[in-house]
C-alpha cells in the first residue's frame, strides 16, 4: 500500500499576505501527476530523496505531499507545512484511516532555542461513560484473523471526544506563520474536485459497507461517487465534507468543538446510545508538555509527551537493546542472535506499562521498580535485559491506522506528527457528521477506559521520535503508524544510531511484528511465537534459532501488509536531509 513520489521545491518566495494554496495554483503537471500518483499506496522501487532546505517525509498520501511542500515554498514553517499534509490526507483518503473526528500527537523541535516540544491531541473519554466494560466491541478482524461480528447496539459509545483539529490548529498558531484557513485550502480542493477511487479504497468500501448502510447518513457518504459502492476509478466528491472545511475555514477549530458541526456531533452521538456533551467538547483542550527524554547509544532520543505510551514501551525497548549491547551485534536481518533480542524485547514492551503478574513478580523479585516512574529508567531495562532468558523460559502452569508525517524547514524547525482514528478503517459506527464518519475507537479499549476516571484522557501508543547527537544537532527524525510501530522504530533506531547502518538500508529491511491479538498478551511470553515476514530472512537467520528451541511463525504477505508498522522519516547528514521510499512501504518524500 504505497508509491513513488518525487518533487523539487522553488525558492520560497512572495508574502504571507499574498499566498495562495488551493491545488488550482499549483504548477498543472506536478498537480496532474499527483494525482495520477495518489490512485496507488504501494511505492514500485525504492529510493532515497534528499534536500538542502525543506524536507517531507510522510505516509501514504503524494497529494498531501505536495500540498506540504506548496506551503514551504511560500514560507510556511514546518509547523505548517504538517498541518496541511495532514489535514490534506484526511481528505484524500475520505476519512478511512485519519479522520478530522480523530487525533494527533507531535513532536516539535524549535532550532532557535534548540527545545523539544510535544502536543497531546489524544482522545478524550466522556464524563456520562460509567461502565466502558459494556461497550459493544468495534470489528477488528481485519487485523485478528477472526470472525466479523454482528452489527451492534449503541454504537454511539464507541465514539470519543475527537482532538485532532484543535491539536492542528494549536501547532500551527504556536510555530506557524499561517492558520487553518490556508492549511485546509488543498483539502478543501480534493473535498469538492473529488479522488478517484484507487484498488485499494475500493476495497475497503466492500469491506465496510455493511456499516455504513446501517445508517442514512453512512449511505448517503457511500454514493458520492454516484453509486451505492464506489468502485475503481471512481470520482468521489465530498461535498458536505467541504462545507464543512470552509467553516472550520472560516471558524477555526472551534467550529468542531463548539460550533455548528459540534451541535451535530452530539446530537447524532446521543441518537445511538452515546454519551456525548456539549459542555464537554467545548471544553476540550490539547494538552503542550515537555518532550518525553532519555540518552541511549550516546545520543539524545525524544518522544511524545502526555499520555503517550512511548516512554514504557519504545524508551525501555532502546534501554534493554543498549543493556544487551546490540550496536556491538550485527544487524539482525543478518545475526539471528540480534533477531531473537529484538523479538523478545517487542513482545516484552508491548503491553507496558501494564506486566504480566508472574513476570511483574520476577522482576520484582531481581529488585526492579516496576511502577511507571521505574520503568522509564536505565536500571529498569538493564534488569528486564537480565532477566530475559527467566521471562522467556516462565511456564504456564496456572490496527490500528494512522498517518505519519515528519517536516523539516529551511530554517531547521522539525514538525513530527502523528494522527489516527486507531481502529480499522472508517470504524464501525456507520454514523457521518457534516462528511465525516465517526470511527469506532472506543470499541477496542473498554478495560483501558474502566481504568480512568470517566472524562480523562485516553493513553495511547503513538512513538514520534526525534534523535540529536551530543553536540544536539538533528540526527534521524521519525513518525510510527501501524499495529507492529513500536518495533518498527526500535530496528531503526538501533540499526542506524546504534549499528550505524545507512538509513535506507535499515528502512528496506524486513519489518519486525507483533501479534495483534490481545489474547496473546495473557499468555506466558514462553509461549509467544517469534512472528516474521514469510521468505524475508535467510535459513542460516533462522535455522540456529529453531534448533535453539525458538517458536517460529512466518507470516504471509497478506497479514505482513496488514500487521507491519511504517515509519515516515527524514535523516540529517551535515548539511542535507535525506529521507528513503521504501518498494511496497507507504512513504513518500519532497524536498527542495
Amino acid at each position: 500500500m504505497k508509491h513513488v513520489f518525487i518533487l523539487a521545491l522553488a525558492a520560497c518566495a512572495g508574502s504571507v499576505g499574498a499566498a495562495d494554496f488551493s491545488p488550482a495554483a499549483w504548477p498543472k503537471e506536478i498537480r496532474l501527476r499527483a494525482e495520477a500518483q495518489e490512485a496507488s499506496w504501494a511505492p514500485l522501487q525504492s529510493r532515497v530523496v534528499e534536500g538542502k532546505a525543506g524536507m517531507i517525509s510522510a505516509t501514504v498520501s503524494p497529494l498531501a505531499v505536495e500540498a506540504g511542500l506548496a506551503m514551504l515554498r511560500q514560507g510556511g514553517s514546518a509547523a505548517d507545512a504538517a498541518a496541511s499534509v495532514a489535514l490534506t490526507q484526511v481528505a484524500t483518503q475520505l476519512g478511512s484511516v485519519v479522520s478530522y473526528a480523530g487525533i494527533a500527537m507531535v513532536v516539535y523541535y524549535e532550532a532557535k532555542t534548540g527545545k523539544v516540544y510535544a502536543l497531546d491531541a489524544g482522545y478524550g473519554t466522556w464524563r456520562g461513560e460509567s461502565d466502558p466494560a459494556s461497550i459493544t466491541p468495534g470489528d477488528i478482524s481485519a487485523l485478528t484473523g477472526g470472525p466479523a461480528p454482528a452489527l451492534g447496539k449503541d454504537l454511539g459509545r464507541q465514539v470519543l471526544v475527537p482532538g485532532f483539529m484543535a491539536g492542528i490548529e494549536a501547532m500551527q498558531k504556536r510555530f506557524g506563520r499561517y492558520g487553518l484557513r490556508e492549511a485546509l485550502a488543498p483539502a478543501t480542493y480534493y473535498a469538492e474536485n473529488g479522488i478517484a477511487i484507487s484498488p485499494t479504497l475500493a476495497g475497503l468500501f466492500q469491506m465496510r459497507k455493511a456499516y455504513f448502510n446501517r445508517t442514512e447518513a453512512g449511505r448517503g457518504f457511500l454514493a458520492q461517487s454516484g453509486r451505492d459502492v464506489p468502485l475503481p476509478g471512481d470520482i468521489f466528491r465530498q461535498l458536505v465534507l467541504a462545507r464543512t472545511l470552509k467553516a472550520v475555514a472560516r471558524n477555526g477549530a472551534a467550529e468542531m468543538y463548539s460550533g455548528q458541526w459540534a451541535a451535530e456531533f452530539v446530537k447524532e452521538v446521543r441518537r445511538e446510545g452515546g454519551k456525548a456533551d456539549a459542555a464537554e467538547l467545548a471544553a476540550y483542550r490539547p494538552l503542550w508538555s515537555e518532550a518525553a527524554a532519555t540518552d541511549v547509544f550516546g545520543h539524545h532520543v525524544y518522544t511524545n509527551g502526555g499520555t503517550s505510551l512511548a516512554r514504557y514501551q519504545f524508551f525501555t525497548a532502546l534501554h534493554v537493546a543498549e543493556a544487551l549491547k546490540l550496536d556491538q551485534r550485527g544487524p539482525y536481518w543478518e545475526d539471528g542472535e540480534t533477531l531473537k533480542a529484538l523479538g523478545r524485547i517487542g513482545q516484552v514492551v508491548a503491553s507496558a506499562p501494564q506486566l504480566l503478574p508472574a513476570d511483574e513478580a520476577l522482576l520484582k523479585s531481581k529488585g526492579a521498580d516496576t511502577s511507571r516512574a521505574g520503568q522509564e529508567t536505565k536500571a529498569y531495562g538493564q534488569i528486564l535485559a537480565a532477566a530475559l532468558p527467566e521471562l522467556f523460559g516462565l511456564s504456564d502452569s496456572g490496527s490500528h491506522h494512522s498517518n505519519a508525517i515528519v517536516v523539516a524547514d529551511k530554517n531547521g524547525n522539525i514538525a513530527i506528527v502523528t494522527h489516527t482514528i486507531n481502529t480499522v478503517v472508517w470504524g464501525d459506527t456507520g454514523m457521518v457528521v457534516g462528511g465525516i464518519p465517526l470511527p469506532d475507537s472506543a470499541g477496542f479499549q473498554q478495560m483501558r477506559m474502566a481504568m480512568l476516571k470517566p472524562g480523562a484522557r485516553l493513553p495511547n501508543e503513538i512513538a514520534d521520535f526525534l534523535v540529536l547527537d551530543a553536540k544536539r544537532k538533528p540526527v534521524l527524525a521519525g513518525g510510527s503508524i501501524g499495529t507492529s510501530l513500536h518495533p518498527e522504530v526500535l530496528r531503526l533506531v538501533l540499526s542506524h544510531i546504534g549499528q550505524h547502518q545507512p538509513l535506507a538500508k535499515a528502512a528496506a529491511a524486513p519489518p519486525l511484528l507483533i501479534n495483534p491479538d490481545p489474547a496473546s498478551y495473557a499468555l506466558p511470553l514462553a509461549r509467544r511465537p517469534l512472528l516474521v515476514a514469510e521468505g524475508a530472512f535467510a535459513p542460516a537467520v533462522l535455522d540456529p534459532l529453531k534448533k535453539a528451541g525458538a517458536t517460529i511463525v512466518e507470516a504471509p504477505a497478506a497479514q505482513v501488509s496488514a500487521l507491519r508498522g511504517t515509519v515516515a522519516m527524514v535523516g540529517f547528514l551535515g548539511d542535507t536531509k535525506a529521507a528513503p521510499e521504501s518498494a511496497g512501504v507507504m512513504v513518500y518524500c519532497g524536498a527542495e
